[in-house]
């Protein structure tokens, strides 16, 4: 018995692990769904093989077999293992389909034969069969005289074709795009080497090395990438040459190029760790003109410099350094790619970073009443008198009755308690405080004065905005991509038609929080610029990206976390008072009966301060902050959290009797809007996304709706005035396109009016209030605005009746029509003195004449229902145009002008044809 139970126990590992071959792994004639799964999928198996490829995207490598050839390679998923190329190893694992890809993978046994064997020759293919055909999926394959099709996209991979179709070269091993090889449209390779992959539903070729990649014959490049330069000295621009392959041997070369000199001037050339050292070398130059010659010997290949040209920068602007003509050996350059060299030589000035004011500021604003008392809280010296407090906007300037100041010596800060007055206009203020010694600060939009807490009202939830682009240093691109600048205002737009009473932003507002000073990339200024067209307040708490920096830009660790200080956070946070030993950005605030509670949340990617913020948040302090935040919060019937991410999982909403959690960070939407309580993510703002969240309060009920965009082009959600609300009207229409599925019953349009004494007629909304302090007046019209629906919105002034009933007779007025746009007919009055010779002209955009009503002479449409004729009589007058011309056919939408004309008073007023 014990024999049986042996002889088992030996033959159980051949049974568990066949001893099969590559190519019975990999050879089938089943597409499965598109993939080509292996017969042998979630088997067992022991295969051996010669190692093709190692390194790829880490530690991976593949196979093959050591005749190689179709269905005779396959990719080992090992991150334990680290081969050579020409290792012979058999190895035990599992077969599995990775999304198409065959790979063994769980080894449980890896055994090296032998080293420094023959790789299996590749096969030789055509990039048609190299992007379509399962049968060299990990083959080592060789495709041969093919030119680019398409330079490198976002993921660094490009296309070549022989002829027969295209084929996409990936970078899993080598990275040309990384190594800055200046890929150019139909540059030739004589042949490019390499392992195919499958992923995404294609099939990439990726090249092991440069030894992999050949020129075609004498396809030099020449070449110059970007620069940015941000100060006005000398600085140099590396000419690099590019020859994949084997090794070229150069006695001499001249090239010239052209550049911009009112923007730079050409000072000479540097040598030294040059391919031109060797050498010697001419400097032929004239303004304007680079022309260089060079006689030596030198070999190279690969990507490499072949001179520093030197310049010296003269005014801010861009200049492009273009080739005109190259010869290498005297053997004419056929290939070159020349970038633009961008001067910036004066400096943007940083923003408002906090100095004095610290709550209320723009990133956590007040929301206030009349009656009530705010608190202030302000760094200043203990010694400060002459305390003043003022609410700014436009040109209101608005003192507050400061009713307490008061220095607390434990935190050395300010605290001043002021008294909210009745207002004319209701609005976002700026904030302005002043004191002794010349403090003088202002924080903009930090306050918002409304005339009553609702009981029903809206907010909304935006998150992630990585402003002012989502590329990332070193890419030329991060200095002057704004794509994300355009993602924010679309939404920041549409926020402020839907008019919600608050904004909360969770978090990843800038992408690289370190590069706010370095190169004068001023990140969080631009930032902070945007925020202030927000016309609503907006709450703000910090991510992973405005806190951490990352250890490959330059500045120094914690840059970002300093960064976030000086714009956004507390001057205490990083050596707070001993009574209060908070180093994050935490903080509350109500509304009605709901308690909201911001919080800081970041990876800590940089290590900065690691004793204090370890790897990632929430630290001990927070968690113990928030519980006695929401222990005093005892009037509050719901409670909402908001930051980043929960990074570490350690907030139970039910257990802190929570009813909603809002956040950011995974750039989707996440969480039920029928489960309480709501744990949400919301999708993001930038990549054209666009998205955000829309919550509706009703006392202490909270229903937060799914997630909405602005569209890729702003078209979700649309405004247009007409004629234009720029104040050179007194009528105008504006035409809400709501394509969204919710109502936006408390939407609000600021409609821009000539300045004066007038009284308003409004169609399809309601007029809360006149702002008549500035240039021009404006009329704040709320409107509800119905899902899925187009309405228009029209305002139309006219003089203002005196309240003393005091009759006033103008000599003469010619009135707004009414209503205005129109269809199919609109009322003009007039009033005029004169009794005789008064006609009323109408014209079309053109100045063409299309309409005259006169008492001399009563045209067809002056009959009744289209008009009257104008009696010359003294007092007010009317007519009714019913959009025809003087020959009674219809005209087109559109503007029309109407001119009144008596004796010699003129007066022109505009109108709007709406069919």
């Amino acid at each position: 018995m014990k024999k049986k139970v042996f002889l088992f126990l030996l033959i159980l590992p051949v049974l568990m692990f066949a001893q099969v071959s590559i190519y019975d792994i990999q050879y089938t004639e089943d597409p499965g769904d598109g993939t080509y799964p292996s017969p042998l999928d979630g088997q067992d198996v022991t295969v051996g093989g010669i190692v093709t490829a190692t390194g790829y995207y880490g530690e991976e490598y593949f196979i093959s077999s050591s005749t190689g050839g179709a269905w005779n390679g396959i990719f080992i998923y090992d991150n334990e293992h680290s081969p050579s190329v020409g290792d012979s190893i058999i190895i035990q694992g599992t077969v599995y389909e990775y999304y198409g890809l065959t790979e063994i993978m769980d080894l449980t046994s890896y055994e090296l034969i032998t080293t420094n064997n023959p790789v299996p020759l590749p096969v030789h293919i055509s990039t048609f069969d190299a992007f379509n055909e399962e049968a060299y999926e990990s083959v080592l394959i060789e495709i041969n005289d093919v030119t680019v099709t398409q330079d490198y996209d976002s993921w660094g991979e490009w296309y070549v074709n022989d002829s027969s179709g295209d084929c996409i070269i990936n970078n899993g091993f080598l990275d040309l795009q990384v190594l800055n090889f200046p890929l150019i449209m139909n540059y030739p390779f004589s042949y490019i080497r390499g392992v195919i992959s499958y992923s995404w539903g294609n099939y990439y070729l990726h090249p092991r090395g440069f030894e992999d990649l050949q020129s075609g014959i004498d396809a030099y490049i020449l070449s110059i990438a970007s620069l940015y330069i941000f100060n006005n000295e000398e600085f140099e621009v590396p000419v690099i040459l590019s020859f994949l392959g084997q090794s070229e041997q150069v006695l001499s070369y001249q090239f010239q190029l052209q550049f911009n000199s009112s923007i730079l001037e050409f000072t000479g050339f540097e040598l030294e760790g040059t391919l031109s050292e060797s050498g010697a070398v001419s400097d032929l130059s004239e303004e304007g003109n680079v022309q260089i010659e060079f006689e030596g010997e030198f070999s190279f290949s690969g990507i490499e410099t072949l001179i520093n040209l030197k310049f010296l920068p003269l005014s801010s602007g861009d200049s492009e350094l273009d080739f005109d003509s190259a010869l290498l050996n005297d053997i004419e350059v056929q290939y070159f790619s020349s970038e633009l060299i961008f001067i910036q030589t004066e400096s943007e000035p940083i923003g408002d970073t906090l100095t004095i004011i610290q709550r209320p500021i723009l990133n956590i604003p007040a929301i206030a009443i009349p009656g009530q008392e705010l608190d202030i809280t302000c760094i200043a010296p203990e010694n400060t008198t002459g305390w003043e407090v003022e609410l700014l906007h436009e040109d209101k300037i608005i003192p507050l009755n400061i009713i307490q100041n008061s220095y607390d010596t434990d935190l050395q800060r300010w605290n001043l308690q002021v008294l909210i007055p009745i207002l004319e206009i209701y609005e976002l203020y700026d904030l302005k405080v002043t004191a002794s010694e010349d403090i003088d600060d202002i924080s903009k939009n930090a306050v918002q004065i409304i005339p009553e807490i609702k009981n029903s009202y809206y907010f909304i939830h935006i998150t992630d905005t990585h402003l002012p682009t989502h590329y990332f240093y070193p890419d030329p691109a991060t200095l002057t991509d704004t794509s994300e600048v355009v993602d924010f205002r679309e939404v920041i737009n549409d926020i402020n038609l839907i008019n919600p009473e608050f904004v909360l932003l969770t978090g990843d507002l800038v992408n690289e929080g370190e590069l706010e000073d370095f190169e004068n990339r001023r990140v969080f200024t631009k930032a902070q610029r945007l925020m202030t067209e927000f016309e609503v307040p907006v709450y703000l708490v910090s991510g992973n990206h405005d806190l951490g920096g990352w250890y490959d830009t330059p500045p120094s660790q914690g840059t970002a976390r300093h960064n976030w200080w000086r714009f956004f956070g507390w001057k205490w946070l990083q050596n707070p008072p001993a009574v209060e030993p908070f180093y994050t950005q935490d903080y509350s605030f109500d509304y009605g009966p709901v308690h909201y509670v911001g919080m800081e949340a970041y990876i800590n990617y940089d290590g900065y301060m690691y004793d204090i913020y370890g790897g990632e948040s929430f630290i001990p302090s927070q968690l113990e902050w928030l519980e006695n935040n929401l222990a005093d919060a005892t009037e509050s019937e719901s409670k909402v959290l908001f930051y980043h991410m929960d990074f570490s999982d350690q907030i139970d909403l039910s257990e802190l009797n929570v009813d909603m959690a809002l956040w950011g960070h995974i750039h989707q939407n996440s969480g039920s809007i029928y489960t309480h309580p709501y744990n949400l993510a919301t999708n993001n703002v930038c990549d054209g996304e666009r998205a955000y969240r829309l919550i509706r309060v009703d006392g202490s009920q909270l229903q937060p709706e799914n997630t909405i965009s602005s569209g890729g082009n702003g078209e979700n959600l649309t405004i247009t005035f007409y004629p234009s609300n720029d104040g050179t009207v007194d009528s105008v229409l504006a035409v809400i396109d709501n394509q969204q599925n919710l109502d936006f019953e408390n939407a609000r349009i600021k409609f821009i009016m000539p300045a004066g004494d007038y009284e308003y007629i409004i169609q399809n909304g309601i007029l809360e209030q006149v702002d008549q302090t500035d240039f021009n007046n404006v009329c704040y019209v709320s409107v509800d605005l119905p899902a899925n629906s187009t309405i228009n919105v029209s305002i139309a002034s006219e003089p203002a009746v005196s309240s003393q009933n005091i009759e006033i007779s103008p000599r003469f007025v010619l009135y707004q029509n009414y209503p205005n746009p129109f269809n199919p007919e609109t009322t003009i009055r007039f009033t005029t003195e004169h009794t005789e010779n008064t006609e009323l002209l109408i014209y079309n955009i053109k100045g063409q004449k299309v309409k005259t009503f006169s008492p001399s002479l009563c045209h067809p449409a002056c009959q009744a229902g289209a008009g009257r004729r104008l009696e010359p009589v003294e007092g007010q007058s009317s007519i009714v145009w019913d959009g025809t011309d003087d020959n009674n056919k219809p005209v087109s939408s559109g503007i029309y002008f109407y001119k009144l004309e008596a004796g010699d008073f003129q007066r022109v007023k505009k109108m709007l044809l709406l069919k």
